[in-house]
């Protein structure tokens, strides 16, 4: 698989993400603001609760929108090999025996795909790991997260 079949299948995955998360956010809504949910008495917080609930669901709505807008235009360099990692790069990895791919994405940090038989971990630019990777070459091993760099695209 490619990096912008990758790229693809993350596109698609937020969008699903995102109308499952609208259509929670509005269920949450109606619910805060139905019948169901009038208070019985000062000490009934069902109300509040649900207001809460819809809120927050609102704001991952709002955030998943974000990256779906991000990834919409999200186009990741190729890379050769013995240049440094930076934005966009898929990068192959060895942590503990274990191979690790990661894509240094603007956003979807944490979203986990397979890729070739291994898993391929999104980060985000507020990652660690993210920031750790810039600037890193094949054959690397990272400080503070003893990852080795194996390669990249």
């Amino acid at each position: 698989m490619s990096k912008p079949v990758l790229v693809d299948q993350i596109r698609e995955q937020l969008k699903e993400q995102l109308n499952v998360m609208q259509a929670a956010a509005a269920e949450a809504r109606e619910n805060a603001t139905g019948d169901e949910t009038r208070s019985d008495g000062k000490y009934d917080t069902r109300a509040i609760e649900a207001g809460y609930l819809a809120g927050a669901q609102a704001r991952q709505a709002d955030q998943l929108a974000e990256a779906v807008r991000l990834f919409e235009s999200f186009e990741p360099p190729a890379y050769r090999p013995g240049e440094n990692i930076g934005p966009g790069a898929l990068v192959e990895c060895e942590h503990e025996g274990e191979i690790i791919f990661y894509l240094l994405a603007p956003a979807a940090g944490g979203l986990t795909l397979p890729y070739e038989g291994f898993d391929c971990i999104v980060l985000s630019t507020d990652s660690v790991i993210y920031q750790e990777l810039l600037g890193a070459t094949s054959g690397q091993v990272l400080e503070g997260s003893g990852i080795m760099v194996m390669s990249m695209t």
